[in-house]
């Protein structure tokens, strides 16, 4: 009886080290950052990375790898736990010196006591810069801190609570919805964070914890020839130790903490981030009203150019019809939104609509294909528009990135493409205007004789030679023949030399005489056919007047032809195209002939 009694008390001591060998102690490892690097790749339909094509914010995000709890059969999951005997915190500084901009911000928060369910995971996504110009964001390092402690004093659920209270001043989300203006407004707004009553965010003096820090690789890395993106990976492992067996330990992948960059290549307009943004059909003012996030508040963009100095600050309401002074306001819009922090493409697109909405010249520089070809507007006028470029707030470059986003501008290379179809097409009708207004002058002499001296160089037949023309009646019975002193003439006409074509002219008795047109077919003019009006004096054989046509063969004048005024649909073609070839008939005068 005795030996039985002894042997349970053995069997319970023994029981009793069991169990005060099955507590557990947890313990949360972050091991080695892993670095994933990758090109950066042009934007759709460009050869090379520009520091000015994207912005980027850094995010850090926690992906979860392991078991969940609930999956093991705790039914406690969720509990809330204000301290823990053991905790660990994941912390972010962020130093970016050439825009004076610091922050602070958590991975994650582990806390836990003994026994498998009682611990509590804190992670969220967080967004460690604004969004920044890649020429900016390069300039940003990024280290990371690991806290650990066994002590309820550490409390670095405080900790980490003071952070993302002091991150949440700075932290801007949501693409297109705002950039944070990095440029001569920083130094205001990280202040202005500050200041904001946040805490200690440094664990008690008295508490017991350990720590490390180490400095991520930068995220953005760029260089003549391009650029790549770095992704960190943090793999967060937790350990047990104790239990049953008390000499070993188990290791489980909770997972890894990520930090990446975002890319965006536009933060006002609509876009991807493999296509260029799209300006199209918009406007000034709805550009002005996107709505751009700041530590005191959603503001519109048109607000915060308010705040400039007014120094800086560009006047949205200049004359319009003065160029010098809208390229002055164009180049300070442009400096200011440069050091705001945005891109060529947001940049270009607000200053385009500003100089669209009123500016004469603008609108003159940027004419159509269409317009050009048009001879309302002559070669010289052409030359005068292409004069006035914005040079000295637009760059090339700037032209470029317009017509990217779909904005009608004209680039160098169109300008070229205009000037040289316009002087195709006046090289057409040069010849035809050249003679036609050599032949004006002569017919307009009042001396007979020497009327017929200026037309003689003029003509030309291969059949008669020099000083001969065919001349051919499409006008009406006027007596044509009476003037000639010859017999009825047929419908191709009769030769005749310069003098007998002076006695006609004068015998017509003209008052007036229009400028030359070059003849049109189809709405495109001929290039050795031209026509001009005349109008005649009461008493002349041909009553109000007609049209005289002229044909080119070989430099010189081989064809004449009295025609209606509505041969060739011509009045109709003076009310479509009333500036031709330099030449403009009013309606006045063609109503003289009715």
């Amino acid at each position: 009886m005795l030996k039985r009694r002894a042997l349970l008390l053995n069997f319970a001591l023994f029981g009793s080290a069991l169990l005060s060998g099955c507590s557990t102690s947890r313990q949360i490892v972050v091991d080695y950052p892993k670095t994933e690097t990758s090109i950066l790749k042009p934007l759709k339909g460009q050869s090379a990375v520009s520091a000015d094509d994207y912005y980027v914010q850094l995010v850090s995000e926690f992906e979860f790898k392991g078991d969940s709890a609930l999956k093991g059969g705790c039914s406690d999951v969720g509990a809330s736990y204000e301290t823990g005997d053991m905790s660990a915190a994941l912390l972010f500084k962020i130093h970016n010196d050439a825009l004076k901009y610091k922050q602070e911000a958590s991975g994650f928060l582990y806390q836990a006591t003994t026994g498998k369910c009682n611990f509590k995971l804190e992670t969220k996504k967080a967004y460690l810069t604004p969004w920044l110009r890649l020429d900016s964001a390069k300039d940003t390092s990024l280290e990371y801190s690991f806290l650990t402690s066994n002590s309820r004093e550490a409390n670095l659920s405080q900790l980490v609570g003071d952070v993302n209270t002091a991150s949440n001043l700075m932290m801007l989300t949501g693409v297109g919805t705002g950039v944070a203006l990095m440029g001569k407004l920083a130094g205001s707004w990280v202040e202005s964070a500050a200041a904001q009553p946040v805490g200690n965010k440094q664990p008690s003096p008295s508490a017991k914890y350990s720590s490390e820090t180490h400095n991520l690789p930068a995220s953005v890395v760029l260089a003549n020839d391009g650029g790549s993106l770095n992704q960190s990976r943090l793999a967060v492992y937790e350990v047990v130790d104790g239990g049953l067996k008390m000499w070993a330990s188990e290791t489980k992948l909770l997972g890894e903490m990520r930090v990446y960059p975002e890319l965006v290549p536009s933060l006002l307009l609509k876009s991807s981030v493999e296509g260029i943004p799209d300006a199209h059909d918009l406007s000034l003012d709805e550009l002005m009203r996107t709505p751009i996030k700041t530590v005191s508040g959603e503001v519109p963009l048109r607000q915060l150019f308010e705040q400039i100095d007014p120094a800086d600050r560009p006047d949205f309401k200049p004359d319009w019809r003065d160029y010098d002074e809208i390229v002055n306001q164009c180049r300070r819009l442009k400096l200011v939104m440069k050091g705001m922090g945005y891109n060529k493409f947001d940049r270009n697109a607000v200053l385009f609509y500003f100089l669209d909405k009123a500016s004469p010249d603008w609108k003159s520089f940027n004419i159509t294909a269409q317009q050009a070809m048009t001879d309302a507007i002559r070669p010289r006028v052409l030359e005068q528009y292409r004069a006035k470029d914005f040079s000295g707030c637009l760059a090339s470059e700037d032209y470029a990135v317009m017509k990217s986003m779909r904005l009608p501008v004209n680039t160098v290379e169109d300008w070229d493409n205009l000037t040289s179809n316009r002087q195709k097409k006046e090289g057409v009708i040069s010849s035809v205007q050249s003679l036609g207004r050599q032949l004006l002058a002569a017919l307009s002499h009042p001396d007979k004789d020497e009327m017929a001296r200026q037309l003689y160089p003029l003509l030309f037949t291969a059949k008669d030679g020099n000083g001969s023309v065919l001349l051919q009646n499409h006008l009406s019975n006027f007596g044509l023949e009476s003037l000639l002193q010859m017999p009825p003439i047929a419908d191709e006409g009769v030769a005749i030399n310069a003098a007998k074509l002076a006695d006609v002219m004068v015998g017509l008795n003209v008052e007036s005489f229009s400028c030359v047109r070059p003849a049109q077919d189809q709405g495109q003019p001929l290039a050795n056919i031209g026509i001009l009006l005349f109008a005649t004096r009461p008493g002349s054989p041909r009553e109000k007047g007609g049209a005289l046509e002229f044909e080119v063969a070989q430099g010189k004048i081989s064809r004449l032809s009295f025609q209606h005024p509505t041969f060739r649909d011509f009045e109709q073609n003076i009310a479509d195209y009333p500036d031709l070839g330099g030449c403009r008939i009013e309606a006045d005068f063609l109503n003289k002939l009715h």
